[in-house]
């Protein structure tokens, strides 16, 4: 047994682990194209309730949902000859109160695009209304309920150097109005303005209608954010919102009756503390185009119903042994985060843990020990085949917790001293694990005395990853 330092020997193997695409279906292989091009991550949206008088008083906490007051919207009366004169807006709009809303139609603008660097206007392929926030304000602040935060927290970390960029400024661009019927936006894609903008921020208000469902397309993904109104509650008001890359095209479908009221933010990129604190209710995973990847990879049988692990790599660095870092996974980030939310929101058990790949002489030495070729294995072999899990594990161990355990009395002289060592720390996995990402920075794990012609510190990495168990189909 060697007993040199297995720092750089698990640096190197993490970059040659077997992710098992062989053994893959059809769905765990498109899944994994998915993840390795975070092709997933382009867009996320929630929905917001409004909170009103019989309302409960909110708590506070960071889990609890956070709930919008009613909207207030003023815009300028042009013509009247009065720079004071303006009107009001109230949202959701009380019965008998309709005259508001048509007087916002009647001072907003047909709205235009761009093409070629210039505003046109076509309603072939934009019919809409639109007021510029230099005509109106509202009490609508997409920061205090929540929205910001999950922005930063799950687009912001995928576009942007993370240690320097981790604040999202919204800046309110337009209100538009798409009214039905016949009321619509064909397909396009925006245009940054300027270096730091990512994305965009749709928010839709609390006014009855039907259609209109804003459609986002990255790559061969497309993900439907449905803001009409629920027939069957129509007095459940709640702002529907959506947040998207700047890159994707978009599209509003025709609304077929009533106004679609929407503001929109473009998102910018700043130097800040950012939010990183777990993902906020205000998110909904259902929303998120990887939550649609993963029920179609569970619903097709990725193990032939026999069950198994899936394992993901976290995509993000993490001092996840340090112990001023907040514990994981509350600190998770963009791709991680959705990841977690998905597959909680698919009803699994989703596990974030430490995991310790074994350097190649260990994994050989285990399998010399299994190796029933051997008519006359030693006794030394007989006894510590009677201490080894009775099938030979898989690679990996999974750690019980997290932060960097040290121990003079840890020592490595032979495979069963790995042996006591891996099961004081963690526990084997004994089913291969499918893992559909490729691992990022390791983290120095277990500190223990290596003997050789002396003895020295040796030393085993990690790397951080989030496994769940797939149950088998009865």
């Amino acid at each position: 047994m060697s007993s040199d330092s297995e720092a750089e020997s698990a640096a190197a193997s993490s970059h040659k682990i077997d992710t098992g695409d062989s053994g893959d279906n059809e769905a765990l292989s498109s899944l994994r194209r998915i993840l390795a091009e975070q092709s997933h991550l382009f867009a996320c949206g929630g929905d917001i309730p409004i909170r009103n008088s019989t309302s409960p008083a909110e708590g506070g906490g960071q889990d609890e949902q956070r709930k919008s007051d009613p909207i207030t919207i003023r815009w300028d009366l042009d013509g009247t000859g009065d720079d004071r004169a303006c009107a009001k807006l109230s949202l959701p709009p009380a019965q008998g109160t309709e005259a508001g809303l048509d007087r916002l139609l009647h001072h907003s603008r047909p709205a235009t695009f761009g093409r070629g660097g210039q505003d046109v206007y076509d309603e072939s392929y934009r019919k809409a209304l639109q007021m510029d926030p230099a005509a109106f304000c509202t009490t609508f602040d997409p920061y205090s309920v929540g929205i910001v935060d999950v922005v930063a927290q799950v687009l912001l970390p995928s576009v942007c150097d993370s240690t320097t960029h981790r604040g999202v400024r919204a800046e309110l661009y337009k209100l538009n109005v798409y009214s039905g019927p016949s009321g619509r936006f064909k397909p396009h894609v925006d245009t940054p303005r300027s270096a730091s903008q990512f994305g965009s921020l749709v928010v839709c208000l609390p006014v009855a209608h039907e259609g209109g469902f804003l459609q986002v397309r990255h790559k061969e993904l497309e993900v439907t954010f449905d803001w009409s109104t629920n027939q069957e509650k129509p007095n459940d008001d709640s702002i529907g919102w959506a947040a998207f890359y700047s890159d994707c095209e978009h599209e509003v479908l025709e609304v077929t009756s009533g106004h679609r009221l929407t503001l929109t933010y473009n998102l910018y990129a700043v130097r800040g503390a950012g939010r990183l604190t777990g993902v906020s209710p205000t998110l909904n995973p259902a929303s998120m185009p990887l939550f649609k990847a993963l029920k179609e990879t569970l619903s097709q049988g990725p193990f032939g119903g026999r069950g198994g692990t899936i394992g993901f790599w976290c995509s993000h660095t993490y001092a996840y042994n340090h112990t001023k870092e907040a514990p994981l996974p509350a600190t998770l980030k963009g791709a991680d985060a959705v990841l977690w939310e998905s597959l909680q929101a698919l009803g699994l058990n989703p596990k974030v843990a430490p995991v310790i790949t074994m350097s190649a002489d260990v994994r050989e030495s285990f399998s010399e020990c299994y190796d029933d070729a051997d008519p006359d294995p030693w006794p030394y072999t007989m006894r510590l085949r009677k201490k080894l899990p009775s099938a030979m594990p898989s690679e990996w161990i999974v750690g019980f917790m997290f932060g960097v355990h040290v121990d003079s009395g840890w020592q490595t002289e032979s495979l069963e001293d790995y042996h006591n060592i891996y099961q004081r720390w963690g526990s084997y996995t004994h089913e291969p694990v499918r893992w559909l990402t490729m691992p990022k920075q390791s983290e120095l794990q277990l500190v223990y005395t290596a003997y050789g012609n002396q003895a020295n510190a040796g030393a085993m990495y990690s790397n951080c990853a989030i496994l769940v168990d797939i149950l088998p189909r009865e």
